[in-house]
């Protein structure tokens, strides 16, 4: 299970460092990539980079959990929690707004997943712990 844990964390760790780069870096490209052009308003492109330095931060601190045993559980959570709440608020925004298109529908399949994944990793390390 270690194992597992392992390869978990370097994904997840790496799929939010991968995503919050973006969105500092290349705002433009990145979010183009999903049919929004932040370009046209400093304001729409302050507050979609804003989360990205968040993103890689999370994506340190998850992926630190492959290295290092004793932070482990800490970066499961993390990483649990981060999936979990952009997956629910994609939820709310497809309830309230409507469905987005295809890329950001991928976007949060792949959030439900590395959530669900989490969540199970965390709860399974933790009731061998005790």
């Amino acid at each position: 299970m270690e194992r597992l844990e392992t390869v978990y964390l370097l994904i997840a760790g790496a799929v939010a460092l991968l995503i919050g780069s973006g969105m500092v870096i290349m705002p433009a490209t990145f979010y183009g990539s999903y049919g929004i052009d932040p370009s046209g308003s400093v304001d729409l492109a302050n507050e979609l980079r804003s989360p990205g330095f968040w993103l890689v931060l999370a994506g340190f601190a998850i992926g630190l959990g492959t290295f290092r045993r004793d932070i482990r559980h800490v970066s499961l959570g993390i990483a649990a929690a981060l999936y979990l709440s952009y997956a629910a608020a994609r939820g709310v925004s497809i309830v309230a707004d409507g469905l987005p298109g295809p890329g950001l529908l991928i976007a949060m399949a792949s959030e439900v997943l590395l959530g669900i994944g989490g969540t199970l990793l965390f709860w399974r390390q933790r009731s061998t712990a005790r």
